[in-house]
């Protein structure tokens, strides 16, 4: 497996509130919110918790979910004990690579693509509030890019209660690709254009490269990150 990651604060925002990372074959991204530098250590936090995961075969989900809704605790305690990260939440995308499949967990809308033969599907699903309005024909796809409320999530990291987890495993073959990405690439970047430059006969690390100059090119309105894998 060969991984490529890039991420920037893009061409408007003051701060980079993204975090990604990478241990073996466990790749988490998340994309931060809140006030001053809430966002920030948020998603930096979330992201630590799952790249500390050992877990392994039958036991990951589990472990994963739970490493998840412990986050969230987490989050909630940091937000109460530091006035300034009132509010503070996150999305994330964890995906752990295994011989022959995938295992995909996520909340909010950041995303996670997979490359086959040719053909890029979306494994995730955005939880948001435009992604809803997608989802039930209200509005299309370019629609949503420029929605007023786009940035409304129906769920993220850093909610009171008991969190819902989404999590899914698909089988993958040797030739696949994968992209996960922040919501920065996707508002930027059309499923036609992602699919363009993730086909390129380049490494994934000029990739993960491109995708953030192309997506800074057509404007950069918020942080930018990704993380291309090659199987």
């Amino acid at each position: 497996m060969r991984v490529g990651m890039a991420t920037h604060v893009g061409k408007v925002r003051e701060v980079n509130e993204d975090s990604i990372g990478r241990q073996g074959s466990l790749l988490v991204l998340a994309d931060g919110m809140g006030g001053h530098n809430a966002g920030e250590v948020a998603s930096a936090l979330v992201v630590e918790r799952v790249l500390a995961l050992e877990a392994e075969g039958s036991d990951f989900k589990a472990e994963l979910v739970s490493t998840l809704k412990d986050a969230n605790h987490a989050l909630l305690e940091y937000a109460s004990a530091h006035q300034e990260c009132s509010g503070m939440g996150t999305t994330v995308v964890a995906v752990k690579i295994e011989t022959e499949r995938i295992c995909v967990a996520h909340v909010g809308d950041s995303r996670v693509y997979h490359w086959h033969k040719g053909l890029l599907i979306q494994l995730t699903t955005d939880h948001s509030l435009v992604g809803e309005l997608v989802r039930s024909g209200g509005i299309t796809e370019e629609q949503a890019k420029n929605h007023p409320q786009r940035h409304i999530l129906t769920r993220a990291l850093g909610t009171p209660g008991d969190i819902e987890i989404e999590y899914a495993e698909y089988p993958l073959a040797e030739g696949d690709r994968l992209l996960l990405c922040s919501d920065g690439l996707t508002v930027m970047l059309s499923h036609e254009e992602i699919f363009t430059i993730l086909s390129l006969d380049h490494s994934p690390q000029e990739i993960a490269d491109y995708l953030v100059k192309v997506a800074n090119e057509k404007g950069g309105t918020d942080n930018i990150s990704v993380i291309v894998a090659f199987l």
